[in-house]
């Protein structure tokens, strides 16, 4: 059974389509990339799967199940959380209290101990700055936070939305690294991501949207070397000899 499948997904913004008969799959633990220049309805796309906006046709299944339309704090306890672009880490908590945010469903203390130490151990970084206030981790540090924070939720789902836009170079390459951690936990992933080159050697899997609608899919190692994918997002003009 896939962790995620998507048929047919439209999204509109009053009468302009931004997203148009989109068909995504996610297996188990795979990693899935997304690629597409601005305004190709990437963030549209995750934001209808995820409950923030509403799809205006098709379906969405998680695990099978049929979460169409559901509003998004209904889709994260099913299993699916997103961390949406930019971060939205709440400047004044703590880092501990942004974690806390993450498992506002739990009724139990002992689970949400335990869930902070695994986070804890999944970024200690997060444990050194854990009184600190949110707002003043670097970029990087505030893209662990948004990580640990949706795994608080407990996903077996994780959208990511550009985790690595606006950090520095040396930043992008831990996040990325943090990513693949999470993945060898058997979290499914569907990330949107402008480093292509990164995002490939984590993704199984990519899709490549243009004007809302996919016009490539296939395995990486295939998608990797169409020449669209080369010109327009690894800045090449023919694929590397071996």
């Amino acid at each position: 059974m896939a962790a995620l499948e998507v048929e047919r997904l439209v999204v509109r913004y009053g009468h302009v389509t931004a997203v148009r008969d989109v068909d995504l799959r996610l297996e188990e633990g795979q990693v899935g990339v997304v690629l597409g220049s601005n305004g190709a309805g990437k963030t549209s796309t995750l934001n209808a799967i995820s409950g923030a906006l509403r799809p205006a046709g098709g379906s969405i299944r998680l695990e099978g199940r049929d979460i169409t339309g559901w509003p998004s704090h209904r889709v994260a306890r099913a299993g699916l959380v997103q961390v949406p672009e930019g971060r939205r880490i709440i400047g004044p908590l703590t880092v501990e209290e942004n974690l806390k945010l993450g498992a506002y469903h739990l009724r139990s203390n002992a689970r949400l101990q335990e869930l902070l130490a695994d986070a804890y151990a999944l970024f200690p970084i997060l444990e050194e700055r854990r009184h600190n206030a949110g707002g003043l981790l670097s970029g990087g540090e505030q893209q662990m936070l948004a990580f640990g924070r949706a795994l608080m939720a407990e996903p077996k789902v994780l959208l990511l939305d550009e985790p690595s836009m606006g950090l520095a170079p040396i930043m992008v390459d831990r996040v990325i690294e943090a990513v693949g951690r999470i993945a060898e936990r058997g979290i499914s992933i569907l990330m949107v991501e402008q480093n292509a080159a990164a995002a490939f050697e984590l993704a199984a899997y990519a899709y490549v949207l243009e004007q809302g609608e996919v016009i490539l899919e296939g395995r990486v190692e295939d998608v990797k070397n169409d020449p669209l994918v080369l010109r327009a997002f690894l800045g090449l003009e023919e694929a590397p000899t071996s």
